[in-house]
């Protein structure tokens, strides 16, 4: 029941989240959006992990928070000195 009601509040979330990233004003809310859709989505798979008693959605969980963070220092960086690496 409570995880229920998590998957749903989160998805909702995503959903919300998906549109800011599509239309946010700036470059910098996208980012930030974008960075919290993929920290939504991690919490997503681990609900979703939970529910399943499958394992291995942890693994694609932790898979993805380490490509939302580094693809949220690239477009900062990139935003901010208009290159990624020197």
């Amino acid at each position: 029941m409570i995880i229920n009601l998590a998957l749903g509040i989160v998805t909702l979330s995503v959903l919300l989240v998906t549109v800011r990233v599509l239309r946010g004003p700036s470059w910098g809310d996208r980012i930030m959006a974008f960075d919290f859709l993929s920290v939504n989505l991690v919490v997503l798979f681990a609900l979703i992990a939970v529910k399943t008693r499958l394992i291995v959605v942890l693994d694609a969980a932790l898979v993805l928070s380490l490509l939302g963070f580094l693809s949220t220092v690239a477009l900062t960086r990139y935003l901010l000195l208009g290159r990624v690496m020197k």
